[in-house]
């Protein structure tokens, strides 16, 4: 299940069996900024090199607020590819 404006082409998923989406309606070049930014941290939480709190910790710090990729703009999608 998503949320979908055809005329955006812009869509977001929804937590299964809910109609909860995972963060907010993002066209192609969103979904592809996302993907990035996540393909960029992810790893550090999976492969156990920070625990994923941390990892979200760091980007709380950085923006200076809560932080979920879900719900970034493209240039917070940018931006955390800059964080080392």
């Amino acid at each position: 299940m998503c949320y979908y404006c055809k005329p955006c082409d812009a869509y977001v998923g929804c937590h299964q069996n809910t109609p909860r989406a995972l963060g907010t309606l993002a066209n192609k070049e969103l979904r592809e900024a996302r993907i990035k930014a996540h393909a960029y941290i992810d790893p550090i939480w999976k492969f156990g090199r920070m625990t994923r709190d941390r990892v979200y910790g760091v980007l709380h710090r950085h923006f200076d607020k809560e932080t979920h990729i879900g719900e970034s703009d493209l240039a917070t999608c940018k931006e955390i590819l800059t964080i080392k």
